[in-house]
């Protein structure tokens, strides 16, 4: 029963959607893989000091291939050697990836969105960013109101 209570707990306390913010210096003078690293770091899909930036190489393949897709075995075989490049964990970046329709799955593969500035703004800012912070104002008055 305590193991239930603790499940229950932790189902109550997950988020039904997450974004972590971050804002860095303009992006000027930053090559390819820097700007590709730095949108990561901002929209929270890389923390700070992180050695296991696999995510950092899968989106940057992605972007580099456009528009064409990656099978899952190219990934596998250009990542293997580098830290965080288990199949698993190449699996789990890619989903990261595709909740915030940064790529998506298809049958030759994955790919990259066409634009990321048209997936920030008709998706993450208008979806996730400002439907999180409507949350936010709604606990905000649930404690003035309390």
């Amino acid at each position: 029963s305590n193991f239930l209570y603790l499940l229950m707990k932790a189902l109550k306390d997950s988020p039904l959607q997450e974004i972590t913010l971050r804002k860095y210096e303009l992006p000027s003078g930053l090559d390819r893989d820097e700007l590709a690293r730095k949108f990561l770091l901002s929209i929270g899909l890389l923390q700070p000091g992180e050695s296991r930036d696999i995510i950092v190489a899968i989106f940057n393949m992605l972007l580099k291939s456009r528009p064409e897709a990656i099978e899952m075995s190219t990934f596998i075989k250009n990542l293997n050697e580098k830290p965080g490049g288990s199949p698993p964990n190449i699996r789990r970046q890619l989903r990261r990836l595709r909740e915030l329709k940064l790529c998506e799955k298809t049958v030759a593969g994955y790919k990259a969105c066409e634009s990321v500035s048209a997936i920030v703004e008709n998706f993450i800012i208008p979806f996730i960013v400002n439907q999180s912070a409507e949350r936010l104002k709604d606990y905000a008055a649930g404690i003035d109101n309390a």
